[in-house]
């Protein structure tokens, strides 16, 4: 039995250590993880539930935090990637927190404006279904 467990964790060691080579050789996994949290931050955001919005505005410091060391990430200026052509070409919108900062305005209502939606827009339509 002692054989078999010391085989099993002799395995799962060898796999943590593949796996992070792996992510560290990745110079896109930076950018990826922020392609991803700014759209759950923004799923939260545009949520009806006080529970999700909530949540939203705890999320907005983690974003902040990711796009600061998607900034800072050298690997990435290095890469000829159209993700990273992309994402620096649309600061305003891959770097939602610092670009609403510089432009004085909230998060959500920043990336409404970039995304062509106004808040007028918004707020003058009605829930319902479309027939």
């Amino acid at each position: 039995m002692k054989v078999n467990t010391t085989k099993k964790l002799l395995v799962m060691i060898s796999l943590v250590i593949c796996s992070t080579a792996a992510l560290a050789s990745d110079p896109l996994l930076s950018l990826k993880n922020l392609e991803r949290e700014r759209a759950a931050f923004l799923d939260k955001a545009l949520s009806q539930s006080l529970d999700q919005q909530q949540l939203a505005a705890k999320k907005l410091r983690q974003l902040s935090d990711m796009e600061r060391m998607v900034i800072r990430d050298d690997r990435l200026v290095e890469k000829n990637s159209a993700l990273v052509s992309n994402a620096f070409n649309n600061f305003e919108l891959t770097f939602l927190v610092h670009a609403s900062a510089e432009n004085n305005a909230t998060v959500l209502s920043h990336w409404l404006e970039q995304v062509g939606v106004s808040n007028q827009a918004v707020l003058s339509t009605k829930l319902g279904y479309r027939k």
